[in-house]
């Protein structure tokens, strides 16, 4: 059996997947074979090793926002991440609309941390403070252009219904039906 295949039968315990992890962060090219087996096996190694960059960049600005050792802080900022995501999903997301929900939530976050950093500033000299306001604005800016890119994506998304009933024609987008009844 060639070397190659015995690598990647080894991928199978725990002992050599750690071992093929650490020879690949070490920089050893001949490692990467399995290490690609693996992550294409168990595809949550992937968040392992910082492929999650949404979370991490999260982490990093909650982390900087909080500080060091407020664990505290970083878990409700966290929750409120998760919880501002799984609302603008919604029940069914495309994949395009959990990549700009990302987007958007991660643009939350910089208008939250650009804004707490402008009035953490105190007494600051004008340029300090032009400083500040050109980056809430770029910050706001970011965020309403990943709002409207996703309601744009949405609304292009929707079916859109067509009746040609004799000279008249309906046109109609997302309509929903509602009883006399009610």
């Amino acid at each position: 059996m060639s070397k190659k295949k015995n690598e990647l039968k080894a991928v199978d315990s725990r002992e050599a997947m750690l071992a093929i992890i650490e020879r690949a962060r070490s920089g050893d090219e001949k490692a990467m074979p399995a290490l690609r087996e693996i992550l294409d096996r168990v595809p949550s190694m992937r968040e392992v090793f910082g492929a999650d960059l949404d979370r991490t960049v999260e982490y990093s600005i909650s982390k900087s926002l909080g500080g060091e050792k407020n664990l505290a802080f970083r878990e409700a900022i966290k929750r409120k991440l998760a919880a501002l995501r799984e609302e603008l999903e919604g029940p069914t997301p495309s994949p395009t609309e959990r990549l700009l929900v990302d987007r958007i939530v991660a643009c939350w976050l910089q208008v939250q941390d650009a804004d707490l950093r402008y009035a953490q500033a105190g007494n600051c000299s004008f340029a300090q403070a032009d400083y500040h306001l050109r980056r809430q604005d770029r910050a706001h800016r970011r965020f309403l252009t990943a709002m409207k890119t996703l309601a744009t994506v949405r609304k292009l998304g929707l079916p859109v219904l067509q009746v040609n009933i004799g000279e008249n024609q309906v046109n109609v987008a997302n309509a929903t039906v509602t009883s006399d009844a009610e």
